[in-house]
């Protein structure tokens, strides 16, 4: 799913539950938003509501079934993650790619966001629990690559489970040009950036001087990480943005306040007139 995705006009756009006759046991409920690269539904099963990512197919020629595999293996090395939550189920049709996982109600960002507000003891137990989900993923040997409030489901019980690893994503974006980021990482549209900033490259480096026609991304190619694998420090930096939401109920980057990271000569005082309440 190459970063020209980002410039790809649709031919056709089709509703979200369109695409449920081609899915068997799974019945429409309701929509849950959609942005260019994913529709979002939530479908009733008979083991339970489940929640139905629909990716629509503009370039048949885009390696979905490696894309597919590559989920399937991260399930089963999740497994044994308590504090994870992987998708249970990856399947291709003809007009999309669709993802099934569990569904929960709340994300951290509504349950930080709403009513009864989070104590001091609940905010410390959320927070250990999102650093314990990363370590586990980690030590399985999986890099999730969108750690973020809106990928960290919490029960009613205060469990928390992360989720929607994003093995498809690319590892670099463009530093010059936010179409990547809107596209692929941006679903809330509030702008905020959970990404590391090492991640944002010179927009020149997508293709380097040794080999000027293989870009720095390339996932229409099996092997895209090859060239640009993902960092458990990248997730680390991530995760320590949303537990620092927890902590100080504060989304504390828009995606223009992490390229003060990205200069060797930063001071972090310059970034705290982005700070958002």
């Amino acid at each position: 799913m190459g970063n020209q995705l980002a410039g790809i006009a649709p031919s056709q756009i089709l509703s979200v539950d369109s695409y449920f006759s081609d899915i068997h046991d799974y019945e429409y409920d309701k929509s849950l938003g959609s942005t260019r690269f994913f529709k979002v539904a939530r479908a009733k099963h008979r083991e339970g509501l489940v929640v139905v990512k629909v990716f629509a197919i503009q370039d048949p020629s885009l390696p979905l079934t490696s894309h597919r595999q590559e989920l399937e293996e991260l399930k089963i090395r999740l497994h044994s993650c308590h504090n994870c939550l992987p998708f249970h189920k990856a399947s291709l049709t003809e007009k999309a790619g669709i993802l099934f996982r569990q569904y929960v109600r709340d994300n951290l960002y509504d349950r930080i966001s709403t009513r009864p507000f989070l104590n001091n003891i609940e905010k410390r137990w959320l927070a250990f629990q999102i650093l314990s989900a990363v370590e586990q993923s980690h030590r399985s040997g999986v890099r999730h690559g969108d750690i973020k409030s809106e990928n960290i489901m919490v029960t009613s019980w205060n469990w928390v489970l992360l989720t929607d690893f994003a093995s498809f994503k690319p590892t670099f974006l463009p530093e010059d040009n936010p179409a990547d980021f809107n596209y692929f990482f941006d679903t809330s549209r509030r702008r905020t950036c959970y990404i590391a900033p090492e991640r944002f490259v010179d927009g020149s480096m997508f293709a380097t001087e040794s080999d000027q026609t293989t870009p720095l991304v390339d996932l229409t190619n099996n092997n895209q990480r090859s060239r640009g694998e993902l960092k458990a420090a990248m997730d680390i930096f991530s995760a320590g943005k949303t537990t620092a939401t927890v902590c100080v109920y504060m989304f504390l980057y828009a995606y223009i306040c992490v390229f003060f990271f990205s200069d060797s000569l930063h001071s972090p005082q310059s970034g705290f007139s982005c700070l958002r309440c």
